[in-house]
């Protein structure tokens, strides 16, 4: 029988999806800089030639403030690979830049494609003087990306922020604020309730196996295994389907997106009946295979019961941890339809 680890051997903390934001060295602007890239480029916020006609626009507010968006964007800059990349493109708006995923693939497989033209501004990667180049009107990211350059990035074009996991925000609530800000708020609100009828199937198809089991939803980082739980995109999935969860998963706040767990501590997992695991995702691509060989080999791993009764499966990575749209949370559905189809009932 496993013991469960002392306290010293778990580690609270606070996963929002991206790391904190950093300039590149070519696209550190000061103010001034900034100030003389839009007057050559014609655009930002001051660049109207006097005696034009104010284009129409709506006002939104966000997080970091007050935006006059265009009504119908045409040129959407997002400046996260999550919720703005994948709702603008399952939405279809003129997504003309984003940032990326980082590893095997830069844009999610289950959202439809750039158009022609689309820009990959690579992961985490922000740099002013490209984005005065795209000339975008919409502007869009998580608070976290966008809150310490807002100033410069609302000089280049309207800019809005959402809250996301990392603030405790319930993903279906950030994807249809979205929707809205991109001007396809009906289309959004419709194929939310898609996902809703897609969660009550499931939940009355495996009704007698979601009240058998707790689950627990793991990743293997670059460096170290994390119990994943509160609104992260993943978890909240599974919250939204009716699966419990073991007391491992429990953490004081809703900030507090993951438990982390030392190779000595595995034994704190053995609450769960089952473990759903995805290797890597987000900013943690580089070595996570090892990091999962390494705990998956260590000796306490195979001695928790839910790995001696074979109730462990792998996710996919890109729509469980990179996911945040109605096209993830439709994948991450069927994918869990197996895995709870697979266990006795």
């Amino acid at each position: 029988m496993l013991l469960r680890p002392p306290l010293p051997g778990v580690r609270l903390g606070d996963d929002a999806g991206h790391p904190r934001s950093a300039l590149t060295r070519r696209g550190f602007l000061t103010a001034g800089a900034l100030t003389g890239l839009l007057t050559v480029a014609g655009c930002g916020s001051g660049t109207r030639a006097s005696g034009d006609p104010a284009p129409a626009g709506r006002t939104i507010e966000h997080p970091l403030g007050t935006a006059t968006i265009p009504v119908a964007p045409q040129r959407i800059v997002s400046l996260d690979s999550n919720g703005g990349l994948q709702v603008a493109l399952e939405l279809g708006v003129p997504l003309i830049a984003s940032e990326t995923l980082q590893g095997q693939v830069a844009v999610p497989p289950y959202v439809p494609g750039p158009a022609p033209g689309f820009t990959e501004l690579g992961f985490n990667q922000l740099n002013l003087e490209q984005l005065v180049a795209l000339n975008p009107d919409l502007i869009v990211g998580n608070t976290q990306r966008l809150q310490e350059h807002y100033e410069q990035l609302a000089a280049i074009a309207p800019t809005v922020s959402y809250e996301n996991a990392g603030r405790g925000a319930v993903w279906q609530d950030a994807v249809g604020f979205l929707g809205d800000v991109l001007g396809a708020g009906p289309e959004m609100e419709r194929r939310l309730a898609s996902y809703q009828e897609r969660v009550a199937g499931l939940a009355a198809t495996h009704a007698g196996t979601i009240g058998r089991y707790s689950v627990a939803l793991l990743r293997f980082t670059s460096d170290e295994l994390r119990i994943i739980r509160g609104q992260i995109f993943g978890s909240a999935v599974l919250a939204d389907a009716g699966l419990r969860r073991p007391p491992s998963t429990d953490a004081p706040s809703v900030q507090q997106t993951y438990v982390s767990v030392s190779e000595e501590s595995v034994g704190l997992l053995a609450d769960a009946d089952v473990l759903l695991y995805v290797v890597g995702g987000g900013g943690f691509v580089d070595k996570a295979q090892d990091t999962f060989e390494r705990y998956a080999t260590g000796g306490l791993w195979e001695k928790l019961p839910a790995v001696q009764a074979g109730r462990v499966a792998a996710l996919d990575p890109v729509a469980w941890w990179d996911g945040y749209s109605v096209s993830a949370g439709l994948t991450c559905l069927d994918e869990l339809d197996r895995v709870l189809g697979g266990l006795p009932a």
